[in-house]
């Protein structure tokens, strides 16, 4: 599978703030890649730099096996949808489209049949001799992600693509971006704070933290990446306090908790294929009588809280 995006070793500061730090990412060819990550870790920046919008300080960046110059080529591959679209305000939004059809040389009944339909999807269609400036937030919203899709990109890259859309809206434009038809032809970063939106569309997600991806794999399994403790219970048939010491008696074990009524001891541990068989061994060689041992991987939600919250570590290699 050939890699769409490709971001290596990227740098880039605004005076003295360093919004990327050696960034580096891949996103192959026909999948869904999320990107989060707290406000000012580098999201947007990343972006706009695959956009062509800001060029980075140093690194290596491709689209498709291509560089971003020139800026003409890259543009017919990409849709981006950023923070503040830039809208012609002065422009009804037919004419804004008409305009950007023609940029994209869209032929007369082509480009009429393409933003009929996106107006249609994005429920636009009564707005068409509506000027721009007179759009509220969410319809302007609208109005740009009409104006990325005209050309039928094989690259969208989607800055927080459903801020200020109504719920009904939102779920039109997901179902329309990330239906199966869609998914088998076009490859799609999206950036958000949305971590249910990031479940739903996602194929693959990379957490960001000051300017550097994290970690990065498949979206239900963010839990699972290296030094994400997992939640191990184990079921006994009598808890006694001598059990319970075991466990905090052992080292690669933290937040260990009895649950009398339950009968069961749980506790964290980052490594449990390795930690678990020796859990077990100590346990009945003092006495436990184990029914059962369950293992409870972390969800996204503490996946991305614990690895945005990290220290940071000049040794950590970065994934994706």
């Amino acid at each position: 599978m050939s890699l769409m995006i490709r971001m290596r070793d990227v740098h880039k500061r605004f005076g003295s703030h360093k919004a990327l730090d050696g960034l580096c990412l891949e996103v192959p060819e026909g999948k869904v890649f999320g990107l989060i990550g707290p406000n000012g870790a580098g999201k947007t920046t990343t972006i706009r730099i695959l956009s062509g919008l800001v060029r980075a300080d140093r690194g290596e960046v491709s689209l498709n096996g291509f560089g971003l110059d020139p800026p003409h080529r890259i543009r017919r591959l990409v849709g981006a949808l950023v923070e503040q679209p830039g809208l012609y305000t002065k422009l009804t939004l037919l004419e804004y489209l008409a305009f950007f059809a023609r940029l994209y040389d869209l032929t007369g009944s082509q480009a009429e049949a393409r933003i009929r339909e996106l107006l249609e999807l994005l429920d636009l269609t009564e707005l068409g001799k509506e000027r721009l400036q007179g759009f509220s937030l969410g319809m302007k919203q609208k109005a740009a992600l009409a104006r990325i899709l005209l050309h039928d990109p094989p690259i969208l890259l989607l800055d927080e693509p459903t801020s200020g859309l109504d719920p009904l809206i939102t779920r039109r434009v997901r179902d329309f971006l990330f239906a199966p038809r869609e998914r088998a032809r076009k490859t799609v970063l999206v950036s958000t704070h949305n971590l249910d939106e990031a479940r739903r569309v996602c194929d693959e997600v990379a957490v960001i933290c000051r300017g550097r991806i994290v970690a990065s794999g498949p979206v239900g399994q963010l839990g699972e990446i290296p030094g994400q403790a997992c939640r191990v219970t184990v079921r006994l048939r009598e808890v006694h306090p001598r059990l319970r010491e075991v466990l905090e008696g052992t080292p690669e074990l933290c937040e260990v908790e009895e649950d009398a009524a339950a009968r069961t001891l749980s506790y964290r541990t980052p490594e449990p294929e390795r930690v678990n068989p020796k859990v077990v061994e100590r346990l009945v060689r003092a006495g436990a009588a184990i029914i059962g041992v369950s293992l409870e991987r972390a969800s996204l939600e503490e996946a991305y809280l614990r690895l945005a919250t990290a220290e940071p570590s000049s040794d950590d290699p970065q994934k994706g």
